[in-house]
């Protein structure tokens, strides 16, 4: 009896792991999309809408759900509280408090570092130029992004459930 929930519980808890996995393959191409929306949004406020750069984060952030609004929501925050901060450093911050809530990569993460370097400290037209440059970046790494969850994705639900049998088989 003891065995067959043992086995039970083991395979459960690969298969969730696998699925976990998966998951992170699903939602990674639909956050960097959700990324070049949200400067595209930037390039609009900044260019258009000529609001303040802290402002035009709250707004953005506001719109885009999950980890990807809070990169711009917090970086919002930053430029207001931390005082005599940097909008780099602001930009920084919101990037690695929230980093961990998202399934991006590292390679992500260094893209929207590098943008971060150039936020605010250029002209309206520098901006936008960086800001288009960076969601061509972000573009090519969703183009990626979708290649490894087609690859991998059903693979590792797969392999969550085998490796679970694979663990049961082994103990008995």
């Amino acid at each position: 009896m003891f065995k067959l929930l043992g086995a039970t519980l083991v395979i459960a808890a690969s298969t969730l792991l696998g699925f976990q996995i998966a998951r992170n393959y699903q939602n990674r191409p639909l956050q960097l999309r959700l990324l070049q929306r949200g400067l595209k949004m930037l390039e609009t406020e900044i260019v258009y809408g000529s609001v303040p750069l802290y402002q035009a984060m709250n707004k953005i952030g506001a719109r885009l759900p999950g980890g990807v609004g809070l990169f711009f929501s917090s970086a919002g925050e930053n430029l207001i509280t931390l005082d005599g901060a940097s909008t780099f450093e602001c930009w920084r911050a919101s990037i690695e408090q929230n980093f961990f809530q998202t399934a991006l990569k590292k390679e992500d993460k260094d893209l929207l570092l590098q943008f971060g370097h150039t936020l605010g400290i250029t002209d309206k037209e520098d901006q936008m130029k960086h800001i288009q440059l960076t969601v061509e970046g972000l573009a090519t790494e969703e183009q990626i992004a979708r290649e490894e969850q087609s690859k991998y994705e059903k693979l590792s639900k797969n392999l969550g459930v085998l490796l679970g049998i694979l663990v049961v088989i082994l103990m008995y």
